[in-house]
């Protein structure tokens, strides 16, 4: 390796790190964590289990953890290089008018297909950060045509600087909310695995994804970007060193969540969630080795059951169309 190369190569951790957005806690207050990197026996996933967390009163914040995931709708949608210029606008005229500006052109680029999945997709980019330390590398909402059409392609593009091995890992990211876990699964690991198998070529899943990068990276550090494209360009030694990754959302119906104020405590709920861990993570491990070799890709998995995937749906679209 080259003395270039290596030097590129030790700049990349912080350089990514300082991409990062909020202070990793932003969630605290709605998901309690179950468990956490369990390891999926004889693969290379790891499953991380949250829970909605309950009020005094043990009823399942839901519509507040919507309206936290809806509140993040500017960073997850407008490039950073606009953020810039509204931060740079507000000091100097010492007005907020032009993030107001952004924040409705942020909620204008979401649809209101009632079956929407971009709730979930924003909820693993707030997971993806706060809880793995994943910044987001490209903002497709912005690159919507239409509100009403969902982007082709992954649901989300995150990376980090993996040390152990010296790689850029570039996890491409799948959320799914569907009501039965069995259907969220299948789902959620058909669609994330062509990124991971297809290996390469004019005709490879990433190639569409690999070049909105290349043509719309926004990054605010000019030097970043160029050393990203870099690991980026098939032609360049530094392709070598870009490792694909996953990171998934799966989110389902679990009637072990209390139907009424009062009824049943925040403990019991967890304790048990934390007796069906074992069941789904099984589930998990038996369908990635069904997908031979997806089970040898490097995979973070959320595991966030619900009391109702559709009505999380619908109180996220309420708060980004009318909060």
């Amino acid at each position: 390796m080259s003395a270039e190369s290596k030097e590129l190569l030790d700049k990349m951790e912080e350089k990514l790190d300082s991409l990062l957005r909020g202070n990793g806690e932003e969630l605290q207050a709605y998901l309690t964590k179950i468990d956490a990197e369990i390891d999926v026996v004889d693969t290379k996933a790891k499953v991380y289990c949250y829970i909605i967390s309950h009020d005094g009163n043990d009823r399942p914040r839901v519509k507040d953890l919507a309206k936290a995931v809806a509140s993040r709708v500017t960073e997850y949608a407008i490039p950073r290089s606009e953020i810039a210029k509204a931060y740079e606008y507000m000091i100097k005229h010492n007005s907020p008018a032009k993030f107001y500006e952004l924040q409705a052109k942020a909620k204008s680029l979401f649809t209101t297909l009632k079956k929407t999945g971009e709730g979930g997709e924003m909820l693993l980019y707030m997971l993806a950060q706060s809880q793995l330390g994943l910044p987001q590398i490209l903002c497709k909402m912005s690159l919507k045509t239409s509100s009403q059409l969902h982007y082709n392609g992954s649901d989300a593009i995150h990376m980090t600087f993996d040390k152990t091995n010296n790689k850029l890992a570039l996890y491409w990211g799948e959320a799914k909310l569907y009501e039965s876990i069995t259907s969220a699964v299948t789902s959620c690991l058909d669609s994330i695995r062509p990124f991971l198998c297809d290996d390469g070529g004019s005709d490879g899943s990433q190639m569409r994804d690999l070049q909105l990068i290349n043509s719309f990276i926004d990054l605010g550090d000019p030097e970043l970007e160029e050393a990203l494209l870099r690991f980026l360009n098939p032609d360049d030694p530094m392709f070598n060193k870009l490792q694909y990754r996953a990171v998934c959302l799966i989110g389902f119906n679990d009637t072990t969540y209390p139907i009424e104020a009062n009824s049943k405590s925040h403990e019991q709920v967890s304790i048990e969630i934390a007796a069906a861990i074992s069941n789904w993570q099984s589930q998990i491990g038996t369908k990635l080795k069904d997908r031979a070799p997806l089970h040898n890709f490097h995979m973070e998995i959320f595991l966030v059951p619900f009391p109702s995937v559709s009505e999380y749906r619908e109180f996220f679209l309420g708060e980004v169309k009318n909060g």
